[in-house]
């Protein structure tokens, strides 16, 4: 089978508990590695055991994929082996087959939220439990939604850490999402390393550590995205978990700012895509320029599409009670027409 050769960064050398860690591993024993992202020279982002490392692959593999490794050298170079799963597949503690991908949807906030509503008790640490109250806390109320708790959201994602770490804003920066993960990350990696891995509990901790390491790679992501383009032009992407009762689901928003021209009105951009319960897939889509507002909604259920239309007096009487001007307002079905454009499909209102 391919062997994976370890690359040491910077960052990880820099880290006082990296070398201990290392270690710790010995020649023949085995580790699962999440792939958190592949990379276009063919690299992989591995993270074991709440650690992330870079290491060099001649085979494609697939983000969200799960793989045994061995380890066959220890020393200068550390050198691990790809070990094959067996015809059978791996089980867990109660005899089921284990999945050996995570897809990528099961990565999502809402996900890990869901699982936090009721796993942080069994392991009797009140550190998790407060960590996982604290991140739950974070999602959005849908039944007491307001344009303040979508700022705080935004500002609270994680996006702006490194931001505001630069501005010395401290106590922002260890508030934020992004903070929290890496600390439910440090504290589930402690007290699996006090199991016997073939503990359910211990299977349920790493999982902890791996969607974990998974969504702050997600915000990374988000942060390069963010990064402002040749052309001039900003965007900032957020994935923000919204609560229904006792469950959760996300939001994604995307924000764009044109590039201002001397004789133009500022332009923003806007899309907010979720899939709620009833309601089905639904994209948002705005455009403000000065005071004048565009909006369409994208839906795949009709009966969602019929009933947004039939809200649309109500919608241009909130903007106009924000000294906006509804310019256009349309609803889409897809399926019933490809052609995304706000006013070709479904209902429309033109100002």
């Amino acid at each position: 089978m391919e062997e994976l050769q370890l690359t040491l960064t910077p960052a990880r050398v820099d880290q006082r508990n990296f070398g201990i860690q290392l270690s710790s591993w010995r020649v023949g024993q085995q580790l699962s590695a999440l792939v958190v992202d592949s990379r276009p020279n063919g690299g992989l982002l591995l993270s074991v055991a709440g650690k992330t490392f870079t290491v060099s692959s001649d085979l494609p593999v697939q983000p969200g994929t799960r793989m045994a490794l061995e380890v066959k050298q220890v020393g200068q170079e550390i050198v691990l082996r790809r070990v094959p799963d067996s015809p059978q597949g791996r089980t867990d503690a109660g005899g089921r087959a284990a999945q050996t991908t995570i897809e990528l949807s099961s990565v999502r906030p809402s996900v890990l939220l869901n699982q936090l509503a009721a796993q942080p008790a069994r392991f009797g640490s009140t550190e998790l439990q407060e960590i996982a109250r604290e991140l739950r806390g974070r999602a959005l109320k849908m039944e007491g939604l307001t344009p303040g708790a979508i700022q705080r959201g935004l500002r609270d994602s994680g996006l702006f850490v490194e931001a505001d770490l630069l501005a010395g804003r401290m106590g922002r920066a260890r508030q934020s999402g992004k903070a929290s993960l890496s600390q439910l990350q440090a504290v589930a990696l402690a007290l699996a390393e006090d199991l016997d891995e073939e503990l359910a509990e211990a299977r349920v901790l790493h999982q902890l550590v791996d969607r974990a390491t998974a969504l702050l790679n997600g915000i990374a992501q988000q942060q390069l995205a963010s990064l402002p383009q040749d052309d001039g032009l900003q965007r900032w992407i957020f994935t923000l978990p919204v609560q229904f009762g006792e469950q959760f689901d996300d939001v994604r928003l995307e924000f764009e700012r044109e590039p201002r021209q001397a004789d133009q009105e500022e332009t923003w951009r806007a899309s907010l895509t979720f899939e709620f319960p009833e309601m089905g897939a639904v994209t948002v889509r705005l455009q403000l320029r000065g005071s004048s507002v565009n909006v369409a909604f994208d839906c795949k259920i009709p009966a969602t599409a019929a009933r947004l239309g039939h809200n649309f007096p109500t919608l241009e009487g909130q903007l106009a009670a924000r000294n906006l001007s509804a310019t256009g307002l349309a609803v889409n079905v897809a399926g019933w027409d490809d052609d995304p454009t706000p006013g070709t499909s479904g209902l429309s209102v033109e100002a």
